[in-house]
């Protein structure tokens, strides 16, 4: 038996209807979201949605009482949009949603709990100023049977989302260069660029030859649970504003054995120059021993490990952690992922750090986007 759909949507563009749509009246799209809560509350989102679920994250900030900015965390969301377009978002690890409303064509608005049960308006529209980067999302979902004859047959399926820049940008150059960038983190060194639903379905080709490869050479189709393989491959947007772009891409293979694998990665592009910046575009030479302790006062914070027990006692594999080449960058500062095993065992999966501006400013390298970024009003 052989399964596939493929769902291309357009993003970024307002148009009649909210997200292109399959026969099934399945929508799915990236959408980057600015407006308010309660008309002084300045808010930026980022949002995925495929089919009944959305994810992404959100950022406010606003003037208080003594004209100084606050910033808001950014805070990762999840929720559920049903057939009439009602959209509700809960923050990460909570029961309770936060955003409550309707999302129609570039347009959401409704109710922002704020978490003492005060219900304020907010409002939302899509919006790409200058310095951020319209989207389209590719979606293909596929499964393949080695054996038709058989109804114990392993199966091996794959799960893709693709988020690839549109056109629409004042620089194609820029374009043409993020869209390289994201192929070569996306799909491996030496995958040759084409159309991004093309690539989907080259990559979706090879993966299934390879299986069929390595089933045969496994006693010849012998239906053992260990050909039941599966893969995703799933993207989104961390931070879309301000010339920087930050891209998530998160990957999950299992081919037999105790468990699968899964792989947390991230891009970091300047949208000025259409840049990969790594870990010496952003942090001064020679800010490794700090930046370490920095980090490793952080971890030992979220996970709330007293000082008188050490990394080791607590479950990790080293007594301090230094920093590594896996960054992220947000409106609220730049963080490190560390994935299984690299600093802790596969059970606590991988292990995301975020270190905020106020923290890390000043090994920053001068002039740099992310310097810019730290040094002035955050999105």
């Amino acid at each position: 038996m052989y399964i596939r759909y493929l769902i291309i949507v357009l993003a970024g563009i307002i148009s009649q209807n909210l997200s292109g749509q399959d026969a099934s009246g399945n929508k799915t799209f990236y959408k980057r979201f600015e407006g308010n809560i309660s008309g002084n509350i300045n808010v930026t989102a980022n949002l995925i949605r495929l089919f009944d679920n959305v994810s992404g994250n959100y950022i406010y900030y606003f003037m208080d009482d003594n004209n100084e900015m606050y910033y808001g965390k950014t805070v990762e969301l999840d929720g559920v949009i049903d057939e009439n377009d009602s959209l509700k978002l809960r923050e990460y690890g909570s029961e309770e949603f936060t955003f409550e409303g309707l999302i129609d064509d570039d347009h959401y608005e409704g109710k922002w709990d704020s978490g003492d049960q005060k219900f304020l308006d907010f409002d939302m529209r899509e919006y790409y100023p200058k310095g951020s980067l319209p989207f389209e999302l590719y979606y293909l979902k596929s499964e393949e049977t080695l054996n038709k004859e058989s109804k114990d047959s392993p199966t091996a399926q794959i799960e893709l989302s693709l988020v690839f820049p549109k056109d629409h940008y004042f620089d194609p150059a820029i374009v043409d260069s993020v869209s390289n960038i994201i192929t070569k983190t996306y799909f491996g060194s030496g995958f040759k660029r084409d159309e991004a639903e093309a690539m989907l379905e080259n990559f979706e080709d090879e993966y299934f030859t390879n299986y069929k490869k390595q089933a045969k050479t496994g006693n010849n189709y012998s239906g053992q649970s260990a050909f039941n393989w599966e893969k995703q491959l799933n993207m989104s947007i961390v931070y879309n504003s301000r010339y920087l772009l930050c891209s998530e891409y998160v990957k999950y293979a299992y081919a037999g054995g105790a468990h699968g694998m899964s792989n947390l990665s991230y891009d970091i592009i300047d949208l000025k120059s259409g840049v990969k910046l790594s870990y010496p575009d952003i942090f001064k030479p020679g800010s490794d021993s700090v930046l370490g302790q920095i980090i490793t006062d952080q971890l030992r914070f979220n996970y709330k490990i007293p000082d008188e027990l050490s990394l080791k006692e607590a479950g990790f594999f080293v007594e301090s952690i230094k920093p590594n080449n896996n960054l992220f960058i947000n409106g609220e500062g730049i963080g490190f992922v560390y994935n299984s095993y690299e600093i802790a065992p596969y059970s606590r999966g991988a292990t995301r750090i975020l270190l905020s501006f106020g923290k890390i400013k000043d090994l920053i390298v001068v002039g740099s986007p992310a310097y810019q970024l730290s040094h002035r009003p955050r999105d």
